[in-house]
């Protein structure tokens, strides 16, 4: 998984082959399949795992906002590649991928936008965690894959108020300290 993981994350589903994840792994490309059934599925069990909300989701929906920036400009590194599983390079670099595509999709929407729609609570709740989610893509993919220098350097506070202020108004139609106690947002 871990080796499956890499490669994806690094070179998207259409341009790595099981073989090239055995290697990595040490294993034979016969064994990945047994275990896996196909490319496809390995990838579905990542992508299944690879948007996980909890990183943001701890304290109150008011926060939302500032805390999902924090996080992005911490966990996505503007110009450096670990090796390790990158969620947005895993998206981004399968998003052309006729196969690749959906199963992101699915996931995301499923694994995300669903339990964020369930935290804001709203009868437009799905609309408004669709569009912040696409607040998240759209910056990790200007900060990641396009690696525009603005993000290199700009203040990371600034980044932080001013995305964080545009998701929190996205979500519960108010930047974080307009969020009266008791307002029915949670």
């Amino acid at each position: 998984m871990q080796a499956a993981r890499r490669r994806f994350s690094r070179q998207g589903y259409d341009h790595v082959g099981v073989r090239e994840i055995a290697a990595d792994a040490g294993v034979n490309a016969a064994l990945v399949n047994r275990y896996f059934g196909s490319k496809e599925e390995l990838f579905a069990e990542i992508a299944a795992s690879a948007f996980n909300i909890e990183d943001v989701s701890r304290g109150p929906m008011s926060e939302w906002g500032e805390r999902t920036a924090k996080f992005l400009m911490g966990a996505l590194p503007p110009e450096e590649d670990d090796g390790d599983f990158n969620p947005f390079q895993f998206l981004l670099g399968s998003v052309l991928s006729p196969v690749a595509a959906p199963i992101v999709a699915r996931h995301l929407h499923a694994n995300f936008i669903i339990p964020l729609a369930e935290r804001i609570g709203t009868e437009d709740a799905r609309l408004r965690a669709s569009i912040a989610t696409s607040y998240v893509l759209g910056f990790a993919m200007t900060r990641v894959a396009l690696r525009l220098p603005d993000f290199r350097i700009a203040d990371t506070d600034k980044v932080v108020d001013l995305l964080g202020d545009a998701i929190q108004r996205c979500l519960t139609g108010a930047d974080a300290e307009t969020v009266e106690p008791g307002s029915g947002i949670h």
